[in-house]
């Protein structure tokens, strides 16, 4: 039977500003007009029809990647003065358990806050946070029961398991205790910005929060943090190029907070504490970061003295800090290593994998003090492993080791590579391949390329199970580590941004055009993955470039772009002028409006396409997707596949349950499986 996709209707608007272009379909941005909701449902109902005739792939797939997760895991139990913490999940339920034992792991487990029972009927519910109180007495967590990121805040007596009248709303997922009797916490503003940090007392109500700090530029939204030491707490003030902190040691009285350097354009440090001293990783004149120390009297810039300098070929990526020794994470030619350095400056001890790519993080746990620290360790084929390493020995300890029930999970069946491709301008960027030895690069295959390229976030080669399902049946697996991200240092960043942007576009054509060249996919063999500002990536390549895809799935996909940012009630417009730019600037706007896929869509062929949005996403709003999805169907010149599928209970991260999390990826994966069965067989 003939299916025919529904069309939103164009109407002929007035611009909002004369800076708006004519936009025929921006009513769909009022959720409110019973046709917008009716045309979302018309997309949701035509995406189940199409998908219908392949239900027993999908349900085939499902049960592949629920045989792939340990439906009844358990983290590694952490010790906390007496008690020993950890989560663990019950086979069947959507959520984790929340639990700890009393002194040694053979007494009683106390359950002391059951997810699934929070979630009770709703379709959605995410945690923000789950945070114990500092004598253990209390545990506090933020709620969201719709996926737009306001939090309510809750604080339970885990002793009793009563639930104690005070109330949180709309908060951010920021909390610390300054003690087990108050708490710091964010409160979001009607734009949904972070910009406001209240002090609460237990047992007040929230009218009677005290209003700790205020941000007053839009361009900057606030955060809190904690030191490993656990005396103090900070406030985060951040923006995409600049940040600053403000410190209370949270045994002192009140809820004054003490700047410690001020914020300047350009300069981004994170603060960890011990003894009298900060230690501050600091990119002030040190594109890659350096570490530095400070008195805690006097933390400003003027006080700073380097602990490790700045280095051009090694980017320090993060800052762990024990009594007697720190961790920071390094990365080196694109790859990550850990550098473990006692107080005492001896030499270092490096912690790397001997694999061509790889994924590695070491973080702070629970006790200061330790003798021992954790880090996680993986590669595409290589499931994650929990290690603890001993330092006055040198030595590490397998805690534990991603479990794959399914029997027929051999790490040994896949190969990880890393290849070079060059950009326009001669740059060399990397790309991770993953494949099934039986069907290797030695002939052309389907390629899955994922990528992101955007804020500086680095596209680690860790292992997810989800790509055996497209490997096992022919695909190569492909991480594109475009400039965008800080894959091969701060330089990558900023060489993909602003009026660089058009960098991260043309790497990652590049990169396909050098997989076809070196014969290991063909033209037109190509999907193209990316979610958020991935699926930009994904918006704008295929408007450039339709003839290298087979298909493009874009999840979440930032693609209304100069729209967005001409719009500065959005939540991240002002923050994101250092990313994109100001479009009230001309040519900030000419640049943005060069690239921006909703208004460079074309009449041409596009592949086939599958689009994915969240109802109450207050990152990338629903309407993007939803407009884009329109504009193409209008515009586009041939008969493939287009669909677009809105989680009417969900936001940016869409389903917050563990099955329903892979039950949406398994119409993912369903959509790309069955465009690999169009091509010619092997």
């Amino acid at each position: 039977m003939k299916l025919t996709p529904p069309k939103a209707r164009r109407r002929r608007t007035r611009p909002k500003s004369p800076l708006h272009p004519v936009d025929e379909w921006r009513w769909l941005e009022n959720i409110d007009d019973p046709a917008t909701l009716a045309y979302l449902k018309a997309e949701n109902a035509y995406f189940k029809k199409v998908m219908q005739p392949k239900k027993k792939l999908r349900d085939q797939i499902y049960q592949e990647l629920k045989s792939r997760i340990a439906e009844d895991d358990s983290s590694v139990p952490e010790k906390d003065d007496d008690y020993w913490y950890y989560s663990r999940y019950k086979k069947g339920y959507q959520y984790p358990l929340y639990c700890r034992k009393l002194k040694t792991l053979e007494a009683p487990e106390k359950i002391y806050l059951d997810h699934n029972k929070l979630a009770g009927d709703h379709n959605f519910c995410e945690l923000g946070f789950v945070d114990i109180s500092r004598d253990h007495r209390l545990v506090a967590y933020g709620i969201d029961m719709e996926g737009d990121e306001r939090y309510t805040i809750r604080v339970k007596d885990i002793q009793s398991g009563r639930t104690l009248k005070d109330r949180i709303e709309g908060a951010s997922s920021c909390f610390e205790w300054k003690s087990s009797e108050e708490f710091f916490y964010v409160k979001l503003d009607e734009h949904d910005r972070p910009l406001e940090v209240y002090y609460h007392r237990l047992g007040t109500k929230q009218d009677q929060d005290i209003l700790v700090y205020k941000e007053e530029d839009p361009g900057f939204f606030v955060g809190l943090d904690a030191s490993e030491s656990d005396e103090f707490v900070f406030i985060v003030s951040h923006g995409y190029d600049a940040n600053e902190l403000r410190a209370h040691r949270v045994s002192e009285p009140g809820y004054s907070f003490q700047l410690i350097e001020a914020r300047k354009s350009g300069h981004e440090y994170e603060v960890s504490h011990r003894g009298d001293e900060f230690f501050i990783l600091t990119n002030w004149e040190a594109e890659n970061f350096r570490l530095v120390r400070t008195p805690i009297h006097s933390p400003g810039l003027s006080s700073w003295r380097d602990i490790q300098g700045h280095q051009p070929d090694i980017l320090l990526e993060g800052l762990v800090v024990f009594r007697d020794y720190y961790i920071l994470a390094e990365r080196t030619n694109g790859l990550p290593r850990l550098r473990l350095q006692l107080m005492d400056q001896s030499e270092p001890v490096f912690i790397s994998m001997d694999e061509e790519a790889y994924d590695l993080s070491a973080y702070s746990g629970r006790d200061f003090a330790s003798p021992t620290f954790r880090y996680w360790a993986s590669t595409p084929r290589l499931p994650s492993c929990l290690y603890e390493y001993d330092v006055s020995i040198h030595d590490k300890t397998l805690l534990k080791q991603r479990r794959i029930p399914d029997p027929g999970f051999d790490p040994n069946n896949y190969v990880v590579k890393r290849v070079w491709a060059p950009g326009h301008d001669g740059v060399q960027i990397p790309v991770t391949l993953l494949y099934h030895k039986n069907f290797g690069p030695d002939q052309p295959r389907p390629i899955l390329l994922h990528a992101y390229g955007s804020y500086g976030e680095t596209m680690d080669a860790g292992f997810s199970s989800y790509r055996l399902t497209l490997v096992d049946r022919g695909y190569i697996y492909a991480l594109a580590h475009v400039r965008g991200g800080m894959d091969m240092g701060r330089r990558w960043y900023l060489d993909g941004k602003l009026d660089k942007k058009w960098n991260t576009f043309h790497d990652y054509i590049a990169i396909c055009e050098q997989l076809i060249e070196q014969g290991i996919t063909r033209k037109g063999w190509i999907v193209g993955e990316g979610g958020s500002a991935g699926g930009m990536l994904m918006g704008v390549v295929v408007n450039e470039r339709p003839d290298l895809f087979l298909g493009i799935v874009a999840s979440v996909p930032f693609v209304d772009v100069l729209n967005t940012m001409l719009d500065d009630s959005l939540p991240l417009t002002r923050l994101e002028y250092h990313e994109w730019g100001n479009p009230n600037d001309p040519a900030d706007y000419a640049r943005i409006r060069s690239y921006s896929p909703y208004e460079n869509v074309k009449k041409q062929p596009y592949p086939a396409m599958l689009v994915t949005a969240g109802l109450h996403d207050k990152r990338v709003l629903y309407w993007e997707a939803a407009k884009w999805v329109a504009k193409l169907r209008h515009s586009k010149t041939d008969k493939n596949l287009l669909l677009f599928r809105t989680e009417i209970s969900a936001g940016h991260g869409g389903a917050s349950g563990r099955y329903d999390a892979l039950k949406e990826l398994a119409d993912e994966l369903c959509f790309i499986v069955q465009l690999r069965d169009q091509l010619p067989r092997d």
